[in-house]
């Protein structure tokens, strides 16, 4: 210190002083926006804390305690992840990374471990096939009983392909939408209240 000058900078101001030389305010209040503004999103939970961890040294007065740097940081966390770990025991930053970091990893393998796994398509109901066209008389005297056993073999071995339609596995003319009844197919009623069902 050089005569005559007042001893009077203390550290905060020197702080401050730097801060205001290498990260003028217009820029401290974009940092600002953008850390108020972070959420996880597509990044790993690794990534987002290193992306928070980068902001908050732009606001400290927004994080002054561990309590509050925690919140902000679950707070910005997938639904997912943030669901998992909200509770007594996440009350320090270090805590809730941690956490944040197990359920991050847990909710991983289980989508390799499901995509692992085939799935088979969840029907909550699927409409009867399509009745076949109705074959004149002389047709089915003919053929006799030995033939159409042997048609519904064959039907029951050839795999139904999924209607593009209503996306369920049937034959013929997809009736999904129209106003008929699936037991009967007559029109103005359900198969819930068909009267040929009834009798």
């Amino acid at each position: 210190m050089r005569p005559g000058e007042k001893a009077g900078c203390t550290w905060d101001m020197l702080k401050e002083l730097v801060r205001e030389k290498y990260y003028p305010s217009y820029y401290r209040a974009e940092m600002e926006r953008q850390f108020l503004a972070l959420q996880q999103g597509t990044r790993t939970v690794d990534e987002y804390e290193r992306e928070f961890t980068r902001l908050a040294a732009f606001v400290p007065d927004l994080v002054r305690t561990e309590a509050q740097r925690a919140q902000r940081f679950i707070d910005g966390l997938f639904p997912a992840v943030r669901h998992n770990i909200v509770g007594p025991g996440t009350q320090t930053y270090a805590r809730a990374v941690s956490i944040a970091q197990e359920v991050d990893t847990s909710i991983k393998r289980e989508a390799v471990r499901d995509r692992a796994q085939p799935s088979t398509p969840v029907q909550p109901f699927a409409a009867p096939p399509a009745l076949p066209a109705p074959q004149p008389a002389k047709e089915k005297k003919r053929k006799g009983k030995g033939a159409q056993t042997d048609r519904r073999t064959r039907q029951r071995q050839q795999p139904i392909p999924p209607c593009p339609t209503c996306g369920r596995l049937h034959r013929g003319e997809c009736r999904v939408g129209e106003d008929i009844c699936y037991y009967c197919p007559e029109p103005g009623h359900f198969a819930s209240r068909c009267p040929k069902k009834l009798q």
